[in-house]
């Protein structure tokens, strides 16, 4: 092989590899959006099952129903997504 094909060859390599390290930055990046993004959904969530669950104010059983489920939902979610836990933990 000769030197201006190894030079060739080299720069493609490194031309290659910039490109999957910067599209890895972006996939890091569109995860921590999406984690904030859970993350504050999840506090929503749990802010309305407060609401519901201290207001004196009577509240259909569906939509006591449907929070409550999300909130398990949003839990289950945060668990594995955000703190990293399975259940065999």
């Amino acid at each position: 092989m000769l030197e201006g094909e190894y030079l060739l060859l080299a720069d493609q390599l490194k031309q290659k590899y910039d490109d999957i390290t910067a599209k890895l930055d972006r996939i890091e990046l569109l995860e921590l959006d999406m984690k904030k993004d859970l993350i504050t959904a999840y506090g929503v969530v749990r802010m309305l099952d407060h609401l519901i669950s201290t207001s004196h104010i009577p509240y259909d059983n569906e939509v006591i129903t449907i929070v409550e489920v999300l909130r398990g939902l949003m839990s289950d979610t945060m668990d594995r997504h955000i703190f990293n836990i399975t259940e065999a933990n």
